[in-house]
């Protein structure tokens, strides 16, 4: 019995592998199948024919010719709709072979008619920025005492006796301190903004730890808000905040009082963030100095509206006026 399942085992894997070297057969020889493209390289290395086809981490597809820097290329019928009119297609060499790879961005255009003409890159391009996965969300183990979350309550008349409430919240910081605790509060005036008729209004800040105080509004300077906690037990300082203007591809800590942050880059006067967010949250360089705010997005589905801190300095002088 033993040498019947050993003959009948060795039956079974000359099937396993006449299937595999089949699938691997037709690949390479279907020259009348799947879709063929061409691709224009100033340089095509040391690429050649029969060279594999390469999407992802699979083979799709083989290399037929290259003739004068123009690469012909076959793509399985299986993955021909993995070709769209915006592809990008690269060579990536090896020691003494090379393969023909490409990607496809999230918005790849429309699929491609046989001998489609592409313009290769001459080298791997920099990831497509959407098909990227989401941004990952930590839990800082420590915060800074100044950190806050401004949540405004308000009631806005809809006609005869009936209202309609507004809730936002967003982090804002400490940008003062007085005496008796008085504490002032810097944040995005997104929070505050409102249409039509006002019928009621409450703000209140939580501070890291948990305490929540009532607020009130002391200025509002477009794009931020002011406000002034009259007492509270805060005994640490206010918030640092960067002196500099960002510089493209400076790194951010994105937070909330919480501590659920992101790190992002700020890139021509907007901060790049893969991810959806409810609520605003501060922009901090090197963890501890707040360079702007963030607010969610507009009809999109990840990504944050850049608030810069520049300004904020009128905004906290013209409230300090207020206070005297």
């Amino acid at each position: 019995m033993r040498g019947v399942r050993i003959a009948i085992g060795a039956v079974l894997l000359v099937v396993v592998a006449t299937v595999v070297l089949a699938g691997v057969w037709v690949l390479r020889q279907a020259g009348g199948g799947g879709l063929q493209v061409r691709v224009e390289f100033s340089d095509t290395k040391a690429l050649s024919a029969d060279d594999d086809v390469i999407y992802g981490d699979g083979i799709v597809g083989r290399v037929e010719s290259i003739d004068n820097g123009v690469v012909t290329a076959r793509i399985a019928a299986d993955h021909a709709k993995l070709v769209r009119e915006n592809s990008r297609f690269w060579i990536q060499s090896h020691v003494g072979s090379s393969i023909l790879l490409f990607d496809t961005p999230k918005q790849g255009g429309a699929t491609v008619k046989p001998g489609h003409n592409f313009r290769g890159l001459a080298e791997r391009p920099e990831p497509d920025p959407e098909s990227l996965p989401p941004a990952t969300r930590r839990k800082l183990s420590a915060r800074p005492s100044w950190l806050v979350e401004v949540r405004a309550n308000l009631e806005l008349k809809a006609g005869g006796d009936l209202t309609e409430p507004q809730y936002r919240k967003v982090t804002g910081v400490i940008a003062g301190v007085r005496d008796k605790g008085g504490l002032v509060v810097i944040a995005p005036s997104w929070a505050v903004e409102y249409s039509g008729e006002l019928a009621a209004e409450t703000y209140r800040v939580e501070l890291v730890g948990g305490a929540t105080l009532v607020a009130e509004i002391i200025s509002v300077r477009l794009p931020f808000v002011v406000l002034l906690v009259p007492e509270s037990d805060y005994t640490g300082n206010p918030a640092p905040f960067w002196p500099e203007g960002l510089a493209d591809g400076q790194g951010l800590l994105l937070t909330d009082v919480q501590g659920n942050a992101y790190t992002a880059l700020h890139t021509g006067g907007e901060v790049e963030l893969r991810a959806s967010t409810e609520i605003g949250l501060v922009a901090l360089v090197e963890g501890t100095n707040v360079a702007g705010f963030t607010l969610p997005a507009v009809g999109q589905t990840r990504g944050v509206r850049w608030v810069a801190l520049n300004g904020a300095g009128d905004a906290i002088a013209e409230a300090k006026e207020k206070l005297k």
